[in-house]
């Protein structure tokens, strides 16, 4: 062998040792970094949690919120009507303006009437003075007959023309009050005190038979018609206090009752009509208005449940999160019922009722965690903790 090839081989050999030297070292420092982390983690503090952030699964009666809409409409109110085809000569009120019971509201034109009436009444004098006679004819052939001046016959004949006169002022008598009711109709009066809410004509105007005039509210006390599925029905009883929240008043719900359920569905809707008396002292409310109506449902038994701020969500996924053995391990959850005033969320499957739940949320909490909870307040050592682990 030469000498260049012995000297080859020697720088081969050399750089072998050198690169496994190297290769050595290299683990030798990660191993000391991954123990250093290692040794890092174990003595990282123990999350400690006070005994007020732990809480246990335990029955609840829960009550459920139904929130059904609808719309306020005056409890009393009427369309008031034309009840003759004549002319408006007068109409003194207009939208807004209050009205009493009995108030004069409309008058039309009675120059028709008038005549109609005169007319009407010289028939009936007419007609009182024809059975005036007539009555004179059959007295006087009543004695006639009894004497036998006069058949029988010719009684029954003034009879007869008695008896005809006198539905002949029967007739005219109903043709005169029937034209006094039409004057009486031709002066409109209010049927309820309130406010009008619309007129439908103008003075002048001529209408026909039951044509709509004025729209009068009472705005006292309003029903707000309130819509529920079927479902919820044979949950709402009859009497039963609810709170109504109005559009455009929010901050500001009002106390109301169940007055009346209907029996049937609306159709197409399927859904049932729910009335709720609203008291309106203040005045502020005006039909129209949307409103909504809360009712609490309350639960026939009690229910497995949690305070809402123990559950936690991850893209439809309901957890908690539990210490068990001196660890944080999270738990996957099934809800049911949400009581939004007690502030509480039904668990029906996932937690045996044993375990200790975090009831405060905090972030960054990890699984296998170490957690313990102290009978002190440790909320700052908590929260410094949790930083630290970010």
């Amino acid at each position: 062998m030469s000498k260049i090839s012995k000297r080859w081989m020697v720088l081969a050999g050399l750089v072998v040792v050198v690169g496994a030297g190297a290769l050595v070292a290299v683990q030798s420092g990660a191993l000391k970094v991954g123990a250093k982390a290692e040794q890092k983690k174990k003595e990282q503090p123990p999350l400690a949690f006070a005994a007020t952030d732990i809480v246990r699964l335990a029955p609840h009666k829960l009550s459920v919120e139904l929130a059904m809409p609808g719309t306020a409409q005056a409890f009393n109110q009427a369309t008031v009507r034309s009840k003759l085809s004549a002319e408006v000569r007068r109409l003194p009120v207009r939208e807004g303006d209050r009205v009493a019971a009995g108030q004069v509201i409309a008058e039309f034109d009675t120059a028709q009437l008038r005549n109609q009436m005169a007319e009407r009444q010289a028939t009936l004098d007419s007609a009182r003075a024809t059975l005036a006679q007539t009555e004179r004819t059959r007295a006087s052939n009543a004695q006639l007959v009894q004497q036998s001046f006069i058949s029988k016959n010719a009684f029954d004949t003034a009879d007869d023309a008695y008896r005809a006169q006198a539905a002949a002022v029967q007739a005219a008598e109903a043709q005169v009050a029937q034209t006094q009711l039409l004057l009486s109709d031709a002066v409109v009066r209010a049927p309820i005190a309130g406010q009008v809410a619309k007129r439908f004509v103008q003075p002048g105007e001529k209408v026909a038979f039951d044509a709509p005039l004025l729209h009068i509210v009472d705005l006292s006390r309003l029903e707000v018609q309130a819509q529920t599925p079927v479902a919820d029905v044979a949950k709402i009883a009859q009497g039963t206090e609810v709170e109504v929240e109005i559009e455009g008043l929010a901050g500001q719900p009002y106390t109301g009752r169940i007055d009346r359920i209907n029996p049937t569905t609306e159709a197409g809707s399927r859904m049932i009509a729910v009335y709720v008396l609203l008291p309106n002292d203040d005045g502020r409310l005006r039909g129209g208005m949307f409103a909504k109506v809360r009712l609490q449902v309350g639960g026939e038994a009690p229910v497995p449940a949690l305070p809402v701020t123990a559950v936690q969500d991850d893209r439809g996924q309901s957890y908690v999160w539990i210490i068990a053995d001196g660890k944080l391990a999270r738990r996957n959850v099934v809800t049911g019922v949400r009581d939004e005033r007690a502030q509480r969320i039904e668990i029906t499957s996932g937690l045996t009722g044993n375990e200790q739940v975090i009831g405060t949320r905090f972030d960054n909490l990890r699984e296998g965690m170490l957690a313990n909870i102290v009978t002190a307040e440790p909320q700052v050592a908590v929260r410094a903790t949790l930083a630290m682990a970010r």
